[in-house]
């Protein structure tokens, strides 16, 4: 048996998220059951981050074993044909037998992606958020300069497993193109929610709700009532998992 790591994307729309559930479609699910059809027997595959619904991707990492006596590229490719469209293999390699694609993983990085004008761009709902009133980026990006470096996260999100929440952010950097506003976000690792929440407070000191100072109070309170409403999924993308 020999061990694979996968860089996959998807658009997360209409699954309801990537971990495999009881009932309804998941990310995990679709890709086992693609493995599954090609190799005859079931494959259980980890993956880097488990996104939630709505949520998308472009650098998710899987890594999974399998039972495969021809090449790489010829597995991606079969795995490609059998996957539905909103899920595409971008790469495929073997990887050293214990890898973990989640444990393994020194950082992970996310982007939320803001459509900041008048009227909402119908082609572009499903993967960003609109927001009508004016933002200030300038103000937004100083609030998200607090966030770098190691500190306690808990006013954004909870743990996926057990109590700590502290978190180090490496990147958190706004950009604009025009009416679009990107924010890039990295850390050794996030908590449920975290980085929808960090935005969601972000938007408040954009709109002039909150002062850039009261970023840090959030911050070291720890207590998430004091932060933003988590921002809707559409417009967050797991982008690019390091190792």
């Amino acid at each position: 048996m020999q061990t694979y790591k996968a860089i996959i994307a998807y658009d997360g729309t209409d699954f309801l998220g990537y971990q495999i559930q009881a009932s309804g479609r998941t990310v995990q699910g679709a890709i086992e059951q693609a493995l599954q059809k090609i190799l005859k027997v079931p494959v259980r595959i980890t993956g880097a981050g488990r996104t939630d619904a709505g949520v998308h991707a472009t650098g998710q990492v899987i890594a999974f074993k399998a039972g495969w006596n021809h090449t790489p590229t010829k597995l991606q490719k079969a795995l490609n044909a059998n996957l539905p469209p909103d899920i595409i293999v971008t790469a495929l390699t073997t990887a050293y037998h214990n890898f973990h694609p989640r444990f393994d993983a020194r950082s992970r990085q996310y982007r939320y992606t803001i459509l900041n004008q008048p009227l909402p761009d119908v082609l572009r709902r499903r993967y960003t958020l609109h927001v009508s009133q004016p933002l200030d980026v300038d103000r937004m990006q100083q609030a998200a300069n607090i966030l770098l470096g190691t500190h306690d996260f808990a006013a954004f999100g909870s743990p996926p497993q057990g109590n700590n929440s502290i978190r180090t952010v490496t990147r958190a950097e706004w950009l604009s193109n025009g009416s679009e506003l990107t924010f890039f976000i990295a850390a050794n690792a996030f908590l449920y929610r975290m980085v929808r929440r960090i935005v969601g407070t972000l938007l408040l000191v954009g709109e002039g709700k909150m002062d850039i100072d009261d970023m840090k109070q959030v911050l070291q309170a720890k207590n998430r009532a004091n932060a933003g409403a988590p921002v809707s999924p559409c417009g967050l993308c797991l982008t690019n998992v390091t190792y």
